[in-house]
C-alpha cells in the first residue's frame, strides 16, 4: 500500500490501543504520520484524532488561498470530504492522460465532486455525493456513478475545459471563503508535471461563463441525481 493510501485507510479508522506483553501494562502506539508525495509542491498536515496522528491535505501549500491558518484549515475540510466522497488525492501526478476533477460544497445540499480522466480520445467520469451538508462533518455515501465517456462526449469536456482557460496562469488566489457561503466550487487539474487549483464562489461563478458552462457540464455527465437548481 502507498504512503497516500495508506492516509486514505487512516481517515476511514479508529486506530485501536494495543495490548503489550505485560498483562496489566498498556501499549500506547506512536502518532502515525503518512509522509507527502516528493515533489515541487509542499502540503500541510491534517490531523485525523486527538492522538496526533496526521495525513497530508489533498491540496498544495498555497494553491487554495494565500498560505495560514485559514487555508489550512480549508485544505484539510476539503480533503474530508473528498475522502467521504471516495475521491483519491491527484497526487502524486499522472504519468499520461489528464484529470479534471470538481468538488462542489452547498450549505444547503449534499456535498458532489465529478471526476473526468482522459487518456487520448477515451475517457472515464465518476460522480458521487454524500448525505453530509456544507463542510459540517462529512456524510456517508450516498450516491456515486461511473461510467465511460464517449469520444463525442470526450471532445465536448475538453472543449469546455478549453473555454474555461482552465490551464491559463491563474489569478492570485484570494481569500478563504466564509464557512457559511451558499456555494463553492473547488476545480483541479492533473497531468503529467503540471497541477492548477480554482476557487469560486457563487457570484464569482456565475460572472465566469466559461467556469460556469464547465460545472454544468461535468455535473450533467456525471449522471447523479442532484436535488435543486445548480449554483
Amino acid at each position: 500500500m502507498t504512503a497516500r493510501g495508506l492516509g486514505r485507510t487512516l481517515l476511514r479508522l479508529v486506530l485501536f490501543a494495543l495490548l503489550a506483553g505485560c498483562a496489566h501494562q498498556s501499549y500506547e502506539p506512536a502518532p502515525a504520520h503518512v509522509q507527502p508525495p516528493a515533489g515541487q509542491w509542499t502540503f500541510a498536515d491534517c490531523e485525523l484524532a486527538d492522538d496526533g496522528s496526521t495525513v497530508p491535505s489533498d491540496f498544495p501549500r498555497g494553491s487554495l488561498a494565500p498560505p495560514g491558518a485559514p487555508e489550512h484549515a480549508f485544505g484539510c475540510a476539503l480533503s474530508a470530504q473528498l475522502a467521504a466522497l471516495g475521491e483519491p488525492a491527484l497526487f502524486p501526478l499522472p504519468p499520461s492522460g489528464e484529470v479534471t476533477r470538481v468538488l462542489w460544497i452547498r450549505s444547503g445540499g449534499h456535498p458532489v465532486s465529478v471526476r473526468f480522466e482522459r487518456q487520448a480520445s477515451a475517457g472515464q467520469i465518476r460522480g458521487a455525493q454524500t448525505a453530509g451538508k456544507g463542510l459540517a462533518a462529512p456524510g456517508e455515501l450516498l450516491e456515486e456513478t461511473s461510467n465511460p465517456v464517449s469520444a463525442e462526449e470526450v471532445t465536448t469536456l475538453l472543449t469546455r475545459i478549453e473555454a474555461a482557460r482552465l490551464w491559463a496562469p491563474a489569478p492570485p488566489a484570494a481569500a478563504v471563503p466564509p464557512a457559511d457561503t451558499a456555494s463553492i466550487w473547488v476545480f483541479e487539474a492533473a497531468r503529467a508535471g503540471g497541477y492548477q487549483t480554482r476557487v469560486f464562489q457563487r457570484e464569482t461563478l456565475a460572472r465566469d461563463a466559461g467556469f460556469n458552462a464547465l460545472a454544468r457540464a461535468l455535473v450533467a455527465a456525471s449522471g447523479l441525481h442532484v436535488e435543486g437548481a445548480v449554483y
